[in-house]
């Protein structure tokens, strides 16, 4: 239940600061990011590489569209969707929407989207992990 009444509080922050759409000249996060290490909410649970649960990347087009494909246990998964960027006081962030269903589809309300965030120029993360989900990080 806490960590509900934290997402919450924090999904009314988001949701109440003013976005811009990021104009098309901030080609910074075109191309492809990998996954390069996951954590979990117990201290000292982060793995990378071939260690890490399954192996997956994002490739976000010039046009609004991505493909994201994850391997896990030998089985590949490839969806793909469209995505918008948006910025607002906290940073860059991109929110990804799905046309169907998909097991790999990481969020936290069950539904056709996702939310990463720049952390810094080469690394995005997902917002996932603010409820109770892995922490997952990726770089370009």
């Amino acid at each position: 239940m806490k960590h509900f009444t934290i997402l919450i509080a924090f999904l009314s922050v988001f949701n109440s600061c003013s976005k811009d759409v990021v104009t098309t000249d901030n080609t910074g996060y075109y191309g492809k990011w990998t996954l390069v290490k996951m954590s979990g909410s117990i201290a000292n649970s982060e793995t990378t590489g071939s260690a890490m649960e399954w192996q997956e990347f994002y490739l976000f087009n010039s046009n609004g569209t991505f493909t994201k494909s994850r391997e896990r246990n030998m089985i590949k998964a490839t969806i793909s969707g469209t995505y918008a960027a948006t910025t607002d006081s906290d940073g860059m962030y991109l929110e990804l929407t799905y046309p169907n269903d998909s097991e790999i589809i990481g969020n936290c309300y069950g539904n056709l989207k996702e939310v990463l965030y720049f952390t810094d120029k080469n690394n995005l993360s997902s917002t996932w992990k603010s409820c109770d989900g892995p922490g997952l990080e990726y770089k370009k």
